[in-house]
């Protein structure tokens, strides 16, 4: 009962190793030399596999050139390549800004810059090579590690690179220089990276193949294992063999899932880089409000002190104005006392002058009085009073005459 119970979980224990190594290799063959892009800033998506028609049709934008997607030293572009600064005498690059490929040899440094960029990720620094290379454009120094990189290489990198990151990664390197078209923008040193599996198929093949003749060799001996006296030692060793034999099948996805979680790893501190630099801008942004706000307090207080002094301005008017219409009441009664008292003095004239008239017409009904006595009294008296008027008459006239006169004279 024991040797079939150990017999059933030998063959269970067989029966998934087999299906183990299937699934090993077909995961293999379905992800060899398959590219892995990295998730980090550091790492751009490749150019390979891809046809020139379609980098073409890729790079179509206006103008046929290639344009910034960013602003400043180190930015992406529309052709899928990261860029740094290479003339800080020149202002830096805008979203927008039109670029033209060029080859790398065109920078008088491309070399050095090829060696950092590829030495970075040999290292491990793939987060550090915008800080590296900037470092050296702008100074001609950089960082210990890329200086052994540096010593310890002596052949020219080309535009296109292969290099080994590690057992089981490749990594492709493609440079360009990026020249400004409108020529008053620095040029670009650009590049992309794309990851490859190393093809370990032939060596997995032999393995399996060794393994499973092992497993048969095994099995045919599995007899003598159950009626030797180190059957326990044999069997540990053998689920030792089998657990090998499990990691070296699954060696490959583990390898996958930890370079996954480190690209994860980096891509979560590019992400915490761009929330410091999204708090970082928040804040000068609030800077600038709380100063926008204090401007226009100050503002507030400059236009408070002005609609006071309007409102002064409005009291004074508002007094002239009264004043004016006191003066102006003041003259319209002046004008009525002015037209009563004429009113009053053209009454007293015209009552002066019927007094006049009435005392004419009593002196002349006086006169005729007196003519009719004098008529009646006799014609001699009428002729003497008529003569005696006739020379006053005459004297009247004379004297008037001699008083015109002298007048005149």
């Amino acid at each position: 009962m024991n040797k079939k119970l150990v017999t059933l979980i030998i063959v269970v224990l067989i029966s998934f190793c087999f299906l183990s190594i299937v699934v090993a290799d077909n995961i293999s063959q379905t992800h060899n030399d398959s590219i892995v892009p990295d998730k980090s800033d550091d790492i751009q998506p490749s150019d390979k596999n891809v046809t020139p028609e379609k980098n073409q049709s890729d790079n179509k934008t206006k103008g046929n050139y290639i344009l910034a997607k960013g602003s400043g030293d180190d930015i992406k572009f529309s052709d899928g390549f990261r860029g740094f600064r290479l003339d800080y005498s020149k202002p830096a690059a805008t979203s927008g800004d039109e670029f033209k490929r060029a080859s790398a040899s065109v920078a008088s440094n491309a070399n050095t810059l090829e060696e950092i960029i590829v030495g970075c990720y040999e290292l491990g620094l793939s987060g550090h090579v915008g800080e590296m290379v900037a470092e050296y454009i702008q100074t001609g120094g950089y960082d210990d590690d890329i200086d052994e990189i540096l010593e310890a290489s002596h052949q020219k990198v080309s535009n296109h690179v292969s290099v080994k990151i590690n057992d089981k990664t490749r990594a492709s390197f493609n440079f360009e220089v990026l020249q400004s078209v409108s020529g008053n923008e620095s040029d670009y040193f650009a590049y992309t990276v794309s990851y490859s599996k190393i093809n370990n198929n032939t060596t997995n093949e032999t393995n399996n193949l060794t393994n499973i003749t092992n497993i048969t060799g095994n099995f045919t001996n599995m007899t003598d294992l159950f009626d030797n006296e180190t059957f326990l030692d044999d069997l540990f060793e053998f689920l030792l063999y089998l657990a090998d034999l499990l990691y070296d099948a699954w060696e490959h996805i583990i390898d996958t899932i930890v370079m996954d979680m480190l690209m994860i790893i980096n891509a979560i501190e590019e992400l915490v880089k761009f929330y410091e630099q999204v708090m970082a801008e928040i804040q000068a942004l609030m800077d600038a409000i709380d100063q926008l706000v204090k401007m226009l307090e100050d503002l507030w207080k400059e236009i408070d002190g002005f609609l006071k002094l309007v409102a002064i301005l409005l009291n004074a008017l508002q007094q002239l104005f009264d004043l004016i219409q006191y003066v102006l009441n003041l003259i319209m009664q002046l004008i009525s006392a002015i037209i009563a008292l004429i009113q009053q003095l053209l009454a007293l004239l015209y009552s002066l002058i019927n007094f006049i008239i009435d005392l004419i017409n009593q002196l002349i009904s006086l006169i005729q009085a007196i003519l009719d006595f004098l008529k009646a009294v006799g014609n001699a008296l009428v002729k003497v009073i008529e003569n005696a008027v006739i020379i006053i008459v005459a004297f009247l006239a004379i004297a008037i005459g001699t008083f015109v006169y002298n007048r005149r004279k």
